[in-house]
């Protein structure tokens, strides 16, 4: 079974998002709407146009991701 955090990297991968980066504390994904995805390292999920000013995911669309990757 996956990490939370290696699903919602599958999920996003697949929606053909681009990972941007990639260090200790989160990896950034590009937006399809505009600004980053932001993973954290336990798997917070968050959206916005840099990691201070991010907002968290709504759980519904959480589900989505992993439901999209068990699919």
């Amino acid at each position: 079974m996956k990490t939370l955090k290696e699903q919602f990297i599958a999920a996003l991968l697949k929606r053909g998002e681009l990972k941007v980066k990639d260090n200790f504390k989160h990896v950034v994904f590009t937006r399809k709407e505009g600004g980053y995805y932001y993973i954290g390292r336990a798997g917070a999920l968050r959206f916005g146009n840099n990691v201070a000013s991010s907002i968290p995911c709504s759980d519904k669309f959480k589900i989505h991701l992993q439901q999209s990757v068990m699919a």
